[in-house]
């Protein structure tokens, strides 16, 4: 059984993300690495990738993640013969023990999609529940996401592994730059009959929940945040205007200003 991991950096060193430091570690396992660099500036990536064996695509900008999912997916079906497809965020600590697990539960399941128990600042954040109009909830342990037999379950897409069987008529949707790629690909897999497999691993994921950028850092990303969700949900307006609406209230009472307010009206 063979793995490809692909890595999107942005903004970052190869050497100083987690995620590639960790594959580099494991690097007597035999996976395929591909980076594709999202960043906006020359980080050597490029060099330090070539110096490791690593398959290098991007580095033209931050062209979004479905775009670069998207290329990593283009790669792999041209002659490069993979099993799974591993996703991975620059920010996530992981051991050969993901690799395992995955193995095991692939030779046990008749699934394609497979993801581990993600755990930020303590808490587990994926899987999750997926709620209409796409409202997350989350499992209050482990246990409780195993023992789930419902048909709402979604998970972000870090550590999610992906037969590459998926996309031999499958491409994500370039439409969506950055945020709900993950839960609009696991309910288009639903409509398609596929379901999520969980596996026994435990992923630590880099916690940025309570940091606060500065204002026009965050402005810039809840404009991205409402472009998504704009076209995801644009077939369900109430939907939109309570998921961003809601979110656009918070960061405009956090930063005490209405400039949310203005980009979530202009989405």
């Amino acid at each position: 059984m063979t793995f490809a991991a692909a890595v999107v950096v942005y903004n970052m060193a190869c050497p100083d993300s987690p995620t590639c430091q960790a594959l580099d570690a494991l690097a007597d396992q035999d996976i395929s690495v591909l980076i594709y660099d999202n960043s906006t500036a020359d980080y050597g990536n490029r060099a330090y990738c070539a110096g490791k064996g690593w398959t290098y695509l991007g580095g033209t900008g931050n062209v979004g993640i479905s775009k670069a999912y998207n290329a990593c997916i283009d790669y792999l079906t041209d002659g490069h013969e993979t099993d799974l497809l591993c996703l991975f965020d620059d920010d996530t600590h992981l051991t050969g023990a993901y690799f395992d697990a995955l193995r095991r539960a692939k030779e046990a399941s008749d699934s394609h999609i497979f993801v581990p128990m993600i755990f930020a600042a303590g808490q587990l954040i994926s899987p999750c529940i997926l709620k209409p109009g796409h409202r997350v909830t989350t499992f209050e342990k482990p246990e409780d996401a195993l023992a789930y037999t419902g048909s709402e379950l979604s998970a972000i897409n870090s550590c999610m592994a992906i037969d590459l069987c998926i996309f031999k008529d499958f491409r994500y949707d370039e439409n969506i730059f950055l945020d709900g790629v993950d839960h609009h690909f696991t309910r288009q897999m639903l409509a398609r009959d596929e379901r999520i497999h969980i596996i026994d691993y435990r992923c630590e994921h880099a916690f940025s929940g309570t940091e606060r950028p500065p204002k026009a850092s965050a402005l810039v990303r809840f404009g991205i945040y409402a472009k998504d969700y704009a076209y995801i949900l644009r077939n369900d307006r109430k939907a939109y205007l309570r998921l961003v609406g809601k979110r656009a209230l918070r960061l405009t009472a956090q930063y005490r200003t209405f400039a949310f307010m203005k980009k979530f009206f202009q989405a």
